[in-house]
This record gives C-alpha cells, sequence and structure tokens, in this order.
C-alpha cells in the first residue's frame, strides 16, 4: 500500500471548502462558528480518503466518511428534538427534523466524494510514500523456495 501525502492534502483542503460550503448553503450566512468544526471534520475526512491515491476508492471512502460522520453528530441531535417535540406535543418533530436533514446529509456526502476524489486522482499522480506490507516483513503465503537475503539485511 502506497500513501499519497500530495493527494492527502488536496483531499483535505478540498473537502473541507467542500463541507463549509455545505453548512453556508443551509444557513444562508456566514456562521462561521458552525463552519469551522464541519471544515476540521473535512480536513480529517479529506486527507483519509486523498491518501488512498485511487480515484475512485478515494470518492467512496469520502463519501462514506463524511455522512457517516454527520449522521454521528445529527442522530444526538434528532433524539434531543423528539424529546422536546414530545414535551411541546409535537409528536412528529423528531422525524420531520431527520427528513429534513437529508439533503444536508446529500450535500455532506458530496463534498466529501469530491473532496477524497480529487485528492485520489492528484495523488495517483503525486509522490508517493511506500508502508510496510507482508512482502517488506517476510510474511505471507508460505513457498518453497527460500527467500534470498541481501548483505546486511539483518546488521545493526
Amino acid at each position: 500500500m502506497r500513501i499519497s501525502p500530495v493527494g492527502a492534502i488536496v483531499g483535505a483542503g478540498l473537502c473541507a471548502i467542500g463541507r463549509s460550503l455545505v453548512v453556508f448553503s443551509v444557513i444562508q450566512e456566514p456562521a462561521v462558528i458552525l463552519m469551522l468544526p464541519s471544515a476540521a471534520i473535512g480536513l480529517l475526512v479529506g486527507a483519509i480518503a486523498g491518501a488512498i491515491g485511487r480515484p475512485v476508492v478515494s470518492a467512496v471512502v469520502g463519501a462514506l466518511l463524511s455522512a457517516i460522520v454527520f449522521e454521528l453528530f445529527m442522530l444526538p441531535c434528532v433524539s434531543l428534538i423528539g424529546i422536546f417535540g414530545d414535551i411541546t406535543g409535537n409528536t412528529n418533530a423528531d422525524s420531520d427534523f431527520f427528513r429534513a436533514t437529508l439533503k444536508y446529509l446529500i450535500g455532506m456526502a458530496v463534498a466529501g466524494g469530491i473532496g477524497g476524489g480529487v485528492g485520489g486522482a492528484v495523488g495517483l499522480h503525486g509522490s508517493e510514500i511506500p508502508t510496510e506490507s507482508s512482502e517488506d516483513l517476510g510474511i505471507g503465503e508460505a513457498s518453497d523456495e527460500p527467500k534470498s537475503r541481501k548483505p546486511g539485511d539483518f546488521e545493526n
């Protein structure tokens, strides 16, 4: 497996900008207090997805991570809205709120997918950092042939 730092940087930047734009489009005013946490999540999601360095896989990973993180924050809000709705007499408040946030969920998934996909495409052609694999460690499928060793393999 190879990690692309260029893809991670591009994916992080695009995903942070995309998630901020989704927040801005829903609120319709520059609410920095709400845009910054979403951008911070976008930095992490885009960096993880873009570092993969394969455009399609990076786009899918970015979309899924962005949507899952959004839902992890939104489900407690839905539960809280449901509790307050029961107090005020609106028994459908939680389901109404959840349905209203579905377009927001789709926007977050698209932002993560674009950031991850573009980061993965840039990472495909950018520099790569090799990571250790089972071949490097000498583990994996057994073979009848002994592994050849180079001088200095086990020297300190």
